[in-house]
């Protein structure tokens, strides 16, 4: 923790009244916030609290209705994201912002590219040791001549912060900074933002993750449904509280698993080797029951659900679904054998930025809401479809015909979940279903997910949350280096297993 600051000769950026407005929607109303030097501040709230647009404000993407910014005292009104870096705050926004076609070197210093005084030719030599000394700072290892679009989703994330790093903001904001960490990186990343604090510079961090928020941050404001809760000191409350206040109620056990009655097997999976990483994988998915998949990133996670999904062919082995030969040659021969996918990179994988929410949702069953011999599409159907799994999933829009883009990232997430379960399958594969979510929405998602299982559906579900892993799922199975090196049941279901499976391939206690 900091130590006490006089707030009246340290506040280095003080927001008054901040209300925006969009087409029908009130995205902030009122809002009040004020961040010390040398401080942690978190801003904290369910999905569509108003967060993101705060800080897209703070960016000089949005521009405020009514209120005012007072940066280091003086008015601060940013019309352009590089009014805002010109000022000495740079942010990290949930959503990636990267140029996937150019390298790590180049995208970390777009827009600053460093020159030589007599020719103006970029200075390559110099961005490239630039990124080394950033990447050291975060502790890996990522080539700055490497292309980012092949690059996984953590490692973009990481890029993502060491263009922020970069630019030496004297405020550093980051929105859901870790959503896409390995647990390693995230301590690495926590402790990079303890450096900050100690050089003096402010942070304004937003996580749905509290263990985060208490690990690092000095306050919290909540938001809610765009207005100010309350601002109080970490050191003051606890997690019950800060979720009160987030969700104006009290919220029971988040991953809560009903005892379930497992039925015949719906998918198998057997000796199924498929990309370069993944080997000899058998797995058994019942009708009825969430199989977790566990491992440290990068383990074969995204292989094996890309094969389930007919993304990647198999190399080696074969799949059953309902005990019946399945061979997917495209996602569209798995979604016409009614296997439902979410992608667990949202943004470069999953929403269709410049279509409404009607047509990301129902994009999965365009055929079955066709009608009549010209085979036209019914706007009727597609519209019930949209109330049907906005209902179900709580989504918070203006209507079917809202950009999904104009969402926040949890309820674009609950648009995406719902495009996975329209085509009504039995298996439904789910990457990191609650990445980017609030506790509030976790809880309810996580509510569907056990209302299809009780109804008879088998899950296969990817996520980096070890406690999602573990409170969610039925059976875990672990994956090194693309292999099955454990299969978790019962009291087995621990932390300290999956880790230990995943980096020793043994449980805890059990000799190799």
């Amino acid at each position: 923790m900091s130590p006490t600051v006089d707030t009246a000769t340290t506040r280095v950026l003080e927001v008054t009244g901040l209300t925006v407005e969009f087409p029908g929607v009130r995205a902030l109303d009122g809002v009040d916030l004020d961040v010390q030097a040398g401080e942690v501040h978190a801003l904290i709230g369910e999905n569509g609290a108003g967060k993101s647009t705060l800080l897209k404000v703070l960016g000089g993407v949005h521009s405020p209705s009514a209120g005012t910014v007072l940066l280091h005292g003086k008015a601060y009104a940013p019309r352009r994201p590089s009014d805002a870096l010109a000022h000495g705050i740079a942010v990290i926004y949930q959503e990636f912002t990267l140029f996937p076609a150019l390298t790590v070197a180049e995208n970390v210093y777009a827009g600053r590219e460093p020159h030589s005084r007599w020719s103006r030719g970029i200075r390559y030599g110099e961005m490239r040791a630039g990124c080394r000394e950033l990447f050291n700072i975060l502790g890996v290892d990522i080539d700055p001549d490497a292309q980012v679009a092949d690059l996984s989703v953590s490692e973009q994330q990481l890029v993502e912060i060491a263009k922020a790093l970069g630019t030496n903001g004297r405020v550093i904001v980051m929105d859901e900074p870790t959503a896409a960490l390995s647990n390693e990186e995230v301590e690495r990343l926590l402790d990079v933002v303890r450096r900050l604090r100690d050089e003096g510079r402010s942070v304004v961090y937003v996580s749905h993750r509290l263990e985060e928020v208490f690990a690092v941050a000095d306050r919290a404001t909540v938001l809610r449904d765009g207005r100010l809760v309350r601002t109080l000191d970490i050191a003051d409350t606890d997690e019950d509280e800060l979720v009160r206040l987030m969700v104006g109620r009290d919220v029971g056990a988040v991953f809560h698993r009903e005892a379930v009655a497992e039925g015949k097997v719906a998918l198998r999976l057997v000796g199924v080797s498929a990309g370069r990483l993944l080997r000899d994988v058998d797995l058994d998915v019942r009708a009825g029951e969430i199989v977790g998949i566990g491992g440290v990133a990068g383990a074969g996670q995204a292989e094996l659900t890309q094969a389930v999904f007919g993304a990647l062919p198999l190399r080696a082995g074969h799949m059953e679904l309902d005990g019946r030969r399945y061979a997917p040659a495209t996602p569209a021969d798995a979604l016409a054998a009614g296997v439902g996918f979410l992608h667990e990179d949202r943004k470069r994988a999953g929403i269709l930025p410049d279509l409404s929410i009607r047509q990301n949702l129902t994009v999965t069953v365009l055929e079955r809401l066709r009608h009549g011999l010209a085979r036209l599409l019914s706007r009727r159907a597609e519209e019930r479809t949209y109330a049907e799994y906005a209902g179900r999933l709580r989504v918070r829009a203006t209507g079917p015909e809202q950009l999904i883009s104009e969402l926040s990232g949890g309820n674009q997430q609950k648009v995406l979940l719902g495009r996975a379960l329209a085509p009504g399958g039995r298996v439904l594969v789910l990457n990191e279903p609650t990445r980017g979510v609030d506790i509030g929405a976790k809880a309810e998602i996580h509510a569907l997910v056990n209302e299809l299982t009780a109804a008879g559906a088998a899950v296969l579900m990817v996520s980096s949350d070890l406690p999602e892993l573990l409170g969610a799922s039925d059976r875990i199975v672990v994956l090194s280096r693309g292999r099955v090196v454990g299969v978790l049941e019962g009291e087995d279901r621990t932390e300290e297993n999956v880790i230990a499976c995943a980096t020793t391939g043994r449980r805890i206690g059990v000799a190799a």
